[in-house]
């Protein structure tokens, strides 16, 4: 016989209980579906499969390491056992809280929570690797009884409900978005440091009371043109993870399973100081190094130039997201190829980083009309690329390296670096305007190993 005080609850056809268990109940008693059917595609529909590495290296080590664990309701279904439910007097409504008493054993298994219970599990399979006292720590669990099939057809009716259930909890569940991971997670440190940039430093601040920075896009990550901010959360939040990832980070999250889990497990004050000092003198160099970037994006982002004061326009690379992406990865390289001590002057790291003022940034120009600016083939218009945006901005990438003397490249390397560029122009130009452009980016890279370029950003940003 098994008792547990419960809570009654109703929603449309479904009846519930919503009990208290132990984790070592919960380890104990409530299975996987596939332990408890024998029809394997049967199973398969009623339950996703466990994705061990993820309850290994994510669920297990947040349960083991975090004081501050919680789990949401593990939903149950219970199939037999002969449930019976006796309310007990209270201030509420008689039948709300109670006892749910199984006279035989029940056969659970979780409809929602599987990775939550396989985690649950495998910390009590090994209780030298589980917090002092967690196997008689509680967790929610809502149990969804189902009586003793008399016929097939009943159980039919009843696996047929529970698919259905499921299907409800996962389908209509809807995740945080990015933006709201960024804003709120208190353990990834790049978040933390992230929202310090914005509310500490110069360039992204902005006057009390305002919660928000004009600069920053909080909600979604395109820019259009005329928008007032210079980038998004979400691309504010890939550049400092990527900037902030230097040799020793790199080394230390090699793995991408290593950095999730780091990240989710909050550092030491002194640990986030640092990130947060650290990102926020890159960010004074980068703007030191590349003043364009301090102008009013406004201003740096027309595709269509308008006809008054057409001088004041620009369509500067550096102002698109896919862009921003590309410069905090070569800027990132820079202070790798100086080999900088992260807290060292603020002089060196400028010096570190001049080069990339001198890159071609104007999208109108060569290497990047036809690669990230193209035509809209029904209007007519010039637009932002979607196509193939991986392989641009790893061929983006590519070329920004070669230019600036992180990847000296030979003849034939030269040769294989200019036609994937041209395999990806879109549409192609004649070959003699393909050779034109090619020699001016030529030029333009001798320019910047020669220092004999304009690296003020001013007008001429091509």
């Amino acid at each position: 016989m098994h008792v547990y005080p419960a809570m009654r609850a109703r929603m449309g056809d479904w009846s519930y209980y919503i009990v208290r268990m132990t984790m070592r109940e919960v380890a104990l008693e409530v299975d996987l579906a596939s332990k408890l059917w024998t029809d394997e595609t049967l199973s398969e529909a009623i339950q996703r499969a466990v994705k061990e590495s993820r309850v290994k290296h994510e669920l297990v080590k947040f349960l083991s390491r975090r004081p501050d664990r919680f789990f949401s309701s593990l939903v149950v279904a219970a199939i037999g056992g002969n449930p019976t439910w006796k309310p007990v007097a209270s201030g509420f409504s008689e039948d709300t809280f109670g006892e749910l008493t199984f006279q035989d054993d029940p056969q659970y298994y979780a409809l929602d929570g599987q990775h939550r219970l396989t985690s649950i599990k495998e910390l009590l399979a090994d209780l030298a690797g589980a917090p002092q006292g967690f196997a008689n720590e509680h967790i929610s669990v809502i149990v969804i009884p189902r009586p003793d099939p008399t016929q097939e057809r009943d159980r039919l009716v009843w696996v047929q409900r529970y698919r259905r259930l499921f299907s409800s909890l996962n389908r209509y569940a809807k995740p945080t978005d990015t933006d709201t991971n960024i804003i709120m997670d208190e353990d990834d440190v790049f978040a933390i440091a992230t929202r310090a940039l914005i509310s500490d430093h110069e360039f992204f601040r902005v006057p009390l009371p305002q919660k928000q920075s004009f600069k920053v896009l909080t909600s979604g990550k395109n820019l259009r043109s005329g928008h007032q901010y210079f980038t998004s959360l979400q691309t504010l939040y890939y550049m400092n993870k990527v900037l902030l990832m230097g040799p020793e980070r790199k080394q230390k999250f090699g793995r991408p399973k290593d950095l999730r889990v780091f990240l989710q497990f909050r550092p030491d004050d002194t640990e986030i100081e640092s990130y947060n000092n650290q990102i926020s003198r890159i960010w004074s160099a980068l703007l030191d190094a590349f003043p364009v970037l301090q102008r009013n994006p406004v201003l740096m982002r027309a595709h269509e130039v308008p006809e008054e004061d057409p001088e004041k326009y620009a369509d500067h690379l550096a102002f698109w997201p896919v862009g921003q992406e590309v410069l905090a990865r070569v800027a990132r390289s820079l202070l790798d190829f100086a080999d900088l001590d992260p807290a060292g002057p603020h002089d060196t790291m400028v010096a570190a980083l001049r080069p990339l003022a001198a890159l071609p940034w104007d999208l109108h120009g060569p290497p990047w009309r036809n690669y990230f600016l193209v035509e809209n083939p029904k209007s007519g218009k010039l637009r932002m690329r979607n196509e193939d945006r991986a392989k641009v901005m790893e061929g983006a990438e590519r070329l920004f390296r070669w230019m600036c003397g992180l990847d000296p490249l030979n003849e034939e390397e030269e040769t294989e670096l200019k036609d994937e560029w041209v395999g990806l122009l879109y549409p192609q130009p004649v070959a003699k305007k393909i050779t034109q452009m090619w020699e001016q980016v030529r030029k333009r890279r001798t320019a910047v190993l020669d220092g004999t370029t304009d690296t003020a950003g001013a007008t001429d940003i091509a």
